[in-house]
């Protein structure tokens, strides 16, 4: 007889995100990711002023908020057809880059490593949820160790991008036209100096810790693999130089590589919670309506595809695309691909900095237009983001987003075909199904942009407690 297991919420930051899988012979059959936080960014940012988007679109996210100043920004220079200066795009970009490492030091410490290292048993942390804890003493206590300091340097790279952003989270440097920070000598010895510091971190403490963990759980390299398809919307891909260059917009689908083209992105909502058509090319006409009733759906969170497929995005997918890791498509090869993703940034970081000028930003008062509609497209730390916004009688008329996140923990489409994250479930062996610590691993895997404290309940069977840390 099967069992059912949900996961709910499932991640130890951002939002809640609910798993549940269907469970035959210790083996995951059937997989369901559901998004159970509706928020309405979209509706909310109809009637605004344009610019507003830059400074609300952040408030979506507290730890990847840059991203959608970034993205924001880029749709609107597009509205706008503003061009900004080489120097100021290099700041902005060393601003993201900021973000990338502050995300990635935090994923992995804070949000993947507990699920592999045994913490202390102290108040006020609760018992653990499983034990499937293998390190030898000496490298859980180092890696342990490694845990507590990497919130130092999660915190420095904060620090990094409020010297040139004002603030972090939700930055106010990046702006229409470039950025509204200049940078000078002192910012420029300040960012380098706190740069050196997280590169000597990450470029030992981390790589070396995420081998120590493939090295004791081998069977991840073996699980959570999904589809295979693989996307970016490009990343640091402005620039002839290759010091400073990442990756083009690219994706693979079915092992074959392409070029990406917007024009073949759908959305569908059959198994979403919203009113409209199931299935149609973004951005749509009209904002969906809520419709939390509809009758088979399960999730707030709709279904983006790429010419009808489901695709993975983050940084296996961009280090896959880019050639720089091509070790496999597994649990752990997300996992370390996205702490060698940080190093590679890194070294972007060093060679921007190099070439930014200490001259005044190329900031004006910007003349909004009557009518018109544009996107911005980049990459970031989860993967492909875009914003599209449609501009009448200088107002925003319609705002439109998909994020990372509901490109890999979408539900079902109409054509019934799975989410990526729901099928990087599916055909899992768990060891233990009271305590399926596989489910965790692997969704945790993609960085799921949806929070908070982590908890299993069996159906029919009292809740399990786990560790809170």
């Amino acid at each position: 007889m099967g069992k059912k297991i949900i996961i709910n919420p499932v991640t130890r930051i951002s939002g809640f995100l609910e798993i549940e899988v269907e469970v035959e012979n210790h083996k995951v059959v059937d997989a369901k990711s559901s998004g159970m936080m509706f928020r309405g960014f979209e509706q909310m940012l109809k009637g605004r002023p344009p610019l507003d988007a830059i400074y609300f679109t952040q408030r979506i996210c507290g730890i990847c908020s840059t991203a959608h100043s970034m993205c924001s920004t880029l749709a609107l220079e597009n509205a706008l057809k503003i061009t900004p200066s080489e120097n100021d795009r290099m700041i902005r970009d060393f601003i993201h880059g900021c973000e990338f490492l502050q995300n990635h030091i935090r994923h992995f410490f804070q949000y993947t490593l507990p699920d592999f290292v045994q913490g202390p048993d102290i108040p006020p942390l609760l018992e653990e949820s499983h034990q499937d804890f293998r390190l030898p003493p000496k490298v859980n206590q180092r890696l342990a160790k490694n845990y507590i300091d990497a919130l130092e340097y999660g915190r420095l790279a904060h620090k990094m991008l409020a010297v040139l952003g004002g603030k972090a989270p939700h930055n106010h440097g990046i702006f229409v036209g470039g950025v509204t920070v200049n940078m000078d000598t002192s910012k420029w010895i300040e960012v380098r100096s706190l740069l050196a510091k997280l590169k000597s971190f990450v470029e030992t403490i981390m790589v070396e810790s995420v081998y120590q963990i493939s090295k004791y759980y081998p069977d991840y390299f073996h699980n959570g693999r999904g589809y295979g398809n693989l996307m970016s919307y490009g990343c640091y891909d402005t620039y002839k130089e290759p010091e400073i260059t990442y990756l083009q917009p690219k994706l693979q689908i079915n092992n074959q590589i392409n070029m990406f083209g917007s024009e073949n992105i759908t959305e569908s909502i059959r198994y979403a919670w919203y009113q409209g058509n199931d299935e149609t090319m973004v951005p749509r006409d009209e904002i969906t309506k809520d419709d939390r009733m509809k009758e088979g759906a399960y999730s707030w969170i709709k279904a983006p595809r790429y010419t009808g497929s489901p695709m993975e995005v983050g940084p296996l997918a961009r280090m896959w695309l880019s050639g720089l890791y091509r070790e496999g498509l597994s649990t752990m090869n997300r996992t370390i691909a996205r702490v060698l993703e940080a190093g590679k940034i890194i070294r972007i970081l060093e060679g921007l900095l190099e070439r930014i000028q200490l001259i005044p930003s190329n900031q004006r008062v910007y003349e909004i237009p009557k009518y018109t509609d544009r996107v911005g497209f980049i990459d970031t730390t989860r993967g492909a983001l875009a914003h599209w916004i449609a501009i009448e009688d200088q107002r925003i008329f319609h705002y439109e987003i998909i994020t990372p996140s509901s490109w890999n923990l979408s539900p079902m489409d109409s054509k019934g075909e799975k989410g990526v994250v729901e099928q990087a479930l599916i055909g899992t062996e768990l060891e233990d199904v009271n305590s399926p610590v596989e489910i965790g691993r692997i969704v945790r895997s993609f960085d799921p942009c949806v929070s908070c404290a982590t908890h299993v309940i069996h159906s029919g069977i009292k809740s399990n407690k786990v560790r809170v840390v």
